[in-house]
């Protein structure tokens, strides 16, 4: 496995890893920083490296906003009591803008 982009988002380390034998899969793999040892949860498998990077960075920027209105991430769903949960392949999918991820967090 390679790690083709890293960051440092929040309490987390969110990866781009690409499986050495696979040709066309990114995933998009998000790890907490209070446990190093852990494998991390796949939250999302892009076609391209380039579609993975910008994934990787719209899910730090969802998931701070998520942590800052009281969300937190539980396997592959943002959740918070009272709210519905979202599923982080909804907020992935598609590209998204700051006002787009907020609606989504005070919408729910």
């Amino acid at each position: 496995m390679t790690v083709r982009y890293l960051v440092n988002c929040y309490n987390t380390t969110i990866t781009v890893k690409q499986e050495d034998d696979s040709i066309g899969q990114y995933d998009v793999n998000i790890q907490s920083n209070n446990s190093p040892f852990g494998s991390g949860n796949t939250l999302y498998s892009a076609h391209s490296e380039e579609q993975a990077v910008r994934i990787a960075n719209q899910l730090c920027a969802f998931y701070s906003m998520a942590r800052e209105n009281g969300y937190y991430l539980q396997g592959k769903k943002f959740m918070k009591p009272d709210r519905r949960d979202i599923h982080a392949e909804e907020v992935l999918r598609f590209e998204r803008s700051d006002e787009d991820m907020h609606a989504l967090l005070t919408g729910a």
